[in-house]
């Protein structure tokens, strides 16, 4: 008698738990909310002027930035960029910056730079440091300036 009313209350409980109560538990991590992971997220700042007097720093993040600075004039703007296979694709909008010039809406091709992104290309592992240095191709709009190669440095 005992056998049926264990049993009984069992199938009760089982029968009004929620859904997945007596399931085993799944793991759940929590990681950073970039677009290709987040050895790449985080600010750089190029090594090198690009066109003269100009400098520029990017932040790649959820909702990616860029600054352009120099000549007399700010530039800051917003990009968009995804990871595909070895390279990181950044495209940069168009950006007002005032006195009636604007930032043209450029693209960039950066792969990591030296030994780490050579050793492990774009696979994330846990305990693996951010990528610090990046080799970038600026490919701009405009038809009379060439792309320009530079290595851009993580600075946050």
């Amino acid at each position: 008698m005992l056998k049926r009313i264990v049993v009984a209350i069992l199938l009760c409980l089982t029968m009004f738990a929620p859904s997945g109560a007596f399931a085993q538990a799944e793991p759940r991590v929590v990681v950073p909310d970039y677009p290709g992971g987040a050895a790449f997220g985080g600010c750089y700042r190029v090594n090198t002027r690009l066109y003269g007097p100009y400098r520029l720093t990017f932040c790649l993040q959820q909702r990616g930035v860029y600054q352009v600075t120099g000549g007399g004039v700010t530039c800051n703007g917003r990009l968009d960029w995804r990871v595909s296979g070895r390279d990181i694709n950044v495209q940069l909008r168009r950006t007002s910056c005032g006195n009636g010039v604007a930032w043209s809406a450029d693209r960039m091709t950066c792969r990591p730079a030296g030994l780490l992104g050579g050793i492990i290309g774009f696979v994330v592992v846990p305990g693996i440091p951010n990528i610090g240095t990046l080799r970038c191709t600026y490919s701009p709009t405009v038809p009379q300036y060439r792309p320009v190669t530079f290595t851009a440095r993580r600075y946050s």
